[in-house]
């Protein structure tokens, strides 16, 4: 049996602020990060919190959010005891938020209502019952229908000030998403539908925001992309591409964004490589209008190319060749166990990621 689930409320388009202005919440807690707060961002969404409301805020939140981060933000919340969160932020602020109330609530506090508001077109995480959570060098994957907001709220304004290159790198992991929910062994009719409309958007609108970040329709048409690309991968799952680049992120701090662009075509490869498990990219390319999955694979080099995301592992400048090789083993360990791999296309074994592994550093040809 399959099933379909959207826990999340969602507020969107032209007024979608208004819906903020409207709750009925009074003691508000902001878990956000640091630029945020200083460029006035924050300041400018408190505006629409409901009329007498008062509000504190966590602003120490970073990329890649530790183990660590968590525990501070859990003290700050406990001490708050609000009846509203709002994480105001990328992925990484709403993950951290997410993790917080999850460990929060399972303290004993009564979870208060949970309201994401994103700032980047990319992670969909303000409608996922994932966290992304850093470990030491590892990190680890969250997933429970705890960790899923209650609300989303999509403000493209809110979007305007992202620079290009992480307006490329999260754009890109929406891509993933999208191509990853629909090609996963869990996909269904209902996933599929959103991972199409997801990958049509990426493909049609990300290079007019790289170019020009004041394109507002577009951005308003990728904010809603991921968030539709988030509720098909909450369904499906994601793959071994996520995998990939949750272990080489943790080890070498680079983008997650980034690190799915450049394994993207590698994976897509791998599989394609096996007629059986080339069949779900022959299909996506078919709804997308396209003669087949070479042209789809070929769709995601150019896009790449447009938003000048190396073509290589190798070409980004944190990753070092003698540290990659070292690590390479147990990377590949990681991404085995990591929790996204099980619902992959294809089943793999260590030696399967390793080569992939190798072939993203290298840079192989298509």
């Amino acid at each position: 049996m399959n099933d379909f689930k959207l826990k999340t409320e969602l507020f969107f388009g032209s007024r979608a602020l208004e819906r903020l202005e409207q709750m009925p919440y009074r003691d508000i807690f902001i878990i956000t990060d640091g630029f945020l707060e200083s460029s006035g961002m924050v300041a400018k969404m408190a505006q629409h919190l409901p009329a007498g409301a008062r509000y504190q805020t966590y602003s120490n939140v970073k990329p890649d959010p530790s183990q660590e981060l968590v525990d501070e933000g859990v003290a700050a919340v406990e001490a708050a005891r609000p009846d509203m969160v709002i994480a105001f932020g990328g992925g990484s602020c709403i993950d951290a938020a997410k993790a917080v109330l999850y460990t929060c609530c399972g303290r004993g506090m009564a979870k208060p209502y949970f309201l994401a508001i994103p700032t980047t077109a990319g992670t969909g995480s303000e409608v996922t019952n994932f966290a992304v959570i850093t470990r030491g060098e590892n990190k680890v994957v969250l997933i429970d229908d705890l960790l899923a907001p209650d609300g989303a709220l999509l403000e493209a304004d809110f979007t305007r000030s992202v620079p290009a290159r992480i307006t490329a790198d999260t754009g890109m992991d929406v891509l993933t998403h999208a191509i990853e929910a629909y090609v996963s062994q869990d996909a269904t009719a209902f996933t599929d539908a959103m991972a199409v409309k997801a990958v049509r958007t990426v493909l049609s609108d990300l290079p007019a925001v790289y170019r020009d970040g004041m394109s507002m329709r577009s951005r308003a048409r990728m904010i809603e992309a991921s968030c539709i690309a988030g509720v098909a991968f909450t369904n499906a799952g994601l793959g071994v591409n996520h995998s990939l680049a949750h272990a080489l992120g943790g080890r070498f701090h680079v983008a997650h964004g980034r690190l799915n662009a450049v394994l993207l075509p590698y994976v897509m490869a791998f599989h394609m490589a096996d007629r059986k498990y080339r069949e779900p990219y022959e299909r996506l390319a078919g709804e997308l209008g396209m003669a087949g999955a070479d042209e789809l694979l070929h769709a995601v080099l150019d896009l790449r190319q447009t938003l000048d995301i190396e073509h290589s592992l190798s070409g980004i400048e944190r990753i070092d060749a003698l540290e990659f090789e070292r690590a390479i083993s147990d990377m590949a360990e990681a991404a085995m166990h990591d929790r996204c791999t099980p619902p992959n296309v294809r089943p793999v074994s260590k030696q399967d990621l390793v080569n992939l592994y190798r072939d993203a550093f290298r840079g192989l040809s298509f």
